[in-house]
């Protein structure tokens, strides 16, 4: 049975976890299916415009799958750092594929399952979600995961959650920014939709250039940004999309992938 299914809604990819029966844990399986399918928008001759993770079941993700990290705990360090290696490198194929990735979160979200939600470029929850940095109640760190927790919450907070393992409440998890977008009251799918539709009113490679573009100056001294920042405006000025959005503007027509996104629904 598929670990991560997949359905295309127009312009929008629809990516969800299916291991209900075990909520979503990591398995070796599921790792290397999210992770081609993350890399391999790279190089898609049809990219979607944005991508909508979500998941079956009652919960968003256990993290790792238990009998996993069972097995690796027998084996040797050799092992488990190739195994590490492995789910790191599909955290990092979710953050910097050039497509925004919207987490449709619910449930619980736990260790690895926060980590995912870290991953993704906006994050939109459930009232009734929650989320736990367990790692350390298992004898565990939250290790491949630690940067994307850090870059979304601070090190201060990362390092209180992942100290205490305690449940933060999806009003909690918004106030520290773990959680960009928190819907009303059964209102999880008229949220991520909303926040889709805002998506798809931005131009498919612009999108992709601002996240490459985020990427790069948080990664620069303010004092070094200068020639990565100014290299990527001209680059996405005198590019086709721009020039022709700025073609429409001026003829008071609409940017020609605007077509149906105020009418796109999850």
């Amino acid at each position: 049975m598929p670990t991560l299914t997949t359905e295309r809604r127009g312009p929008v990819l629809l990516a969800t976890l299916d291991r209900p029966e075990a909520h979503n844990a990591f398995d070796h399986a599921m790792v290397l299916a999210v992770r081609d399918l993350f890399a391999g928008l790279s190089e898609a001759v049809d990219r979607p415009h944005a991508v909508v993770l979500r998941a079956e079941g009652k919960h968003f993700c256990a993290g790792g799958d238990l009998n996993d990290m069972r097995r690796l705990g027998k084996a040797d360090y050799t092992e488990n750092l190739e195994a590490a290696h492995e789910l790191g490198e599909m955290f990092r194929a979710v953050r910097l594929c050039p497509v925004p990735v919207v987490a449709r979160v619910h449930g619980g979200a736990f260790g690895g399952g926060v980590g995912l939600i870290c991953a993704c470029d906006i994050v939109v929850a459930d009232p009734h979600a929650f989320f736990a940095l367990t790692e350390a109640r298992l004898g565990l760190v939250a290790g491949v995961i630690s940067p994307l927790v850090i870059g979304r919450i601070g090190t201060s907070r990362a390092r209180t959650h992942c100290l205490l393992g305690e449940r933060i409440d999806a009003a909690e998890a918004h106030r520290i920014g773990m959680v960009d977008v928190l819907a009303g009251e059964g209102g999880l799918d008229e949220a991520v939709t909303g926040v889709v539709r805002s998506l798809l009113k931005g131009g498919p490679n612009a999108l992709g250039k601002i996240k490459e573009l985020v990427e790069g100056a948080a990664g620069r001294p303010f004092g070094d940004s200068l020639e990565f920042t100014a290299r990527m405006i001209a680059e996405a000025r005198t590019a086709p999309e721009a020039q022709t959005a700025l073609e429409a503007f001026f003829a008071k027509q609409p940017a020609p992938w605007l077509d149906g996104a105020e009418e796109w629904s999850l």
